[in-house]
């Protein structure tokens, strides 16, 4: 550009940027539906006779109270499926599920907004 080397930088620094409105913080997202909020996760237990367990926890983000745990040495799809089925009827299914990237959570991720679609 006119005999000059000019950085990408330097051209992004003066350029027009387009205003933005305030996005929604995590913070916020929390604070604003922590009533329909579900998280859940799993950890592990060794047993004294060299045992894995695996418990499955469901919490409710508004009142931070467990809404279901359950135990099983082998944890599937189809069970994490059945738990969240056993831990919500037909009338209390949260709107928002949060979980990890388990390959158990994603198969039931996709029965539990089949749930929400029942209401």
């Amino acid at each position: 550009m006119l005999g000059y080397d000019v950085g990408q930088t330097t051209v992004g620094k003066y350029m027009v940027r387009p205003e933005k409105p305030p996005s929604q913080t995590w913070r916020t997202f929390l604070e604003n539906h922590s009533n329909q909020i579900v998280a859940m996760d799993f950890f592990t237990v060794p047993t004294i006779f060299f045992k894995v367990l695996h418990v499955l926890i469901l919490i409710d983000h508004e009142r931070r109270r467990i809404v279901h745990f359950s135990v099983t040495t082998n944890p599937t799809a189809s069970w994490v499926i059945q738990q969240i089925r056993e831990a919500f009827p037909w009338d209390s299914v949260p709107r928002f599920l949060l979980h990890d990237r388990d390959p158990l959570f994603m198969a039931s991720q996709f029965a539990f907004k089949r749930m929400g679609s029942r209401q």
